[in-house]
């Protein structure tokens, strides 16, 4: 394989690929939850540890393997796709395989945090209860401009599959990119003309944090809506050949998207961390911790 920019560019985000979402994130990860038992125990911090820490060592005892067996295998696939792959085409279609197979770990801990979040908001609520008065908008949280570009990417997304459907039903991936848009659609449509203010993470969360909560998902929301909607429909335009690209650069883009999503959960667990108030969930006489 002769070197050139598209295989060095390809080359480069691969490589980027396995050490974002191999290696530094889940490290990143575990050494987050490392540090929030050894710097607020549960013996002390109930409120805040909703499950044992046992459980959650064991549950990172898998983790850790996992990640580190998946990375050994994209690392062996990089190196053999360097030599033996015959286009860009080619290494960036090992990429998004290994792409696929790098996060396999997250999905098998969503059911773990999903846990972790009901075990703190069904725990007793704080006496006496602070009540918020005030009637929040999404705007409170997030610029128009962000709302509109989220809106606008996943309705142009979801416009292109319905058009391509009527008229090219056999083009690839309608039936994931519409539906992944009309869901997005609704779920911001909610946001914004349902309920406004997002629910707290648990009822003892101050309410500075509970702000910066808010805007965080908000912002998670309707910028990520933007991005992945702008990607889902040069996906569509190119499957059915109105635009003409080397599909390698499709791959890539994808590949940009998770890892700066991946970048961005970093940044926020190491900025809970050091800005979050942490002291109401000490614990008290009448706390009872969930279970």
């Amino acid at each position: 394989m002769i070197p050139d920019f598209q295989i060095l560019l390809i080359a480069v985000v691969f490589a980027s690929q396995i050490v974002m979402l191999s290696f530094y994130t889940p490290t990143k990860w575990q050494q987050y939850h490392a540090l929030l038992f050894k710097r607020y125990p549960r013996e002390e911090y109930p409120r805040l540890h909703p499950l044992p820490s046992e459980e959650l060592e064991r549950k990172f005892a898998l983790f850790r393997p996992m990640h580190l067996t998946i990375g050994a295998g994209a690392i062996l696939t990089f190196l053999g796709a360097l030599i033996y792959a015959d286009s860009p085409r080619g290494l960036a279609g090992l990429m998004q395989m290994c792409l696929f197979v790098q996060l396999l770990p997250l999905y098998i801990a969503l059911p773990l945090a999903i846990r972790i979040q009901k075990g703190l908001r069904s725990m007793p609520p704080p006496s006496p209860r602070s009540v918020e008065l005030r009637r929040w908008s999404v705007t409170d949280f997030i610029s128009p401009l962000w709302i509109g570009l989220g809106i606008a990417m996943q309705a142009l997304t979801l416009a292109c599959a319905v058009v391509l459907y009527l008229y090219q039903p056999g083009t690839l991936g309608i039936f994931p990119m519409g539906i992944g848009s009309g869901l997005m659609l609704l779920v911001m449509g909610h946001a914004l003309f349902g309920y406004a203010t997002a629910p707290r993470a648990d009822p003892y969360m101050s309410q500075p944090d509970t702000f910066r909560v808010r805007q965080r998902n908000y912002r998670g929301l309707f910028v990520s809506s933007a991005a992945f909607g702008a990607w889902g429909t040069f996906t569509l335009l190119y499957n059915v050949g109105l635009i003409h690209f080397d599909v390698a650069y499709l791959f890539v883009g994808g590949s940009v998207i998770v890892q700066l999503t991946a970048l961005a959960l970093v940044i926020r667990q190491q900025r809970d961390l050091s800005t979050r108030d942490f002291g109401v969930y000490r614990a008290d006489g009448s706390a009872q911790v969930a279970r």
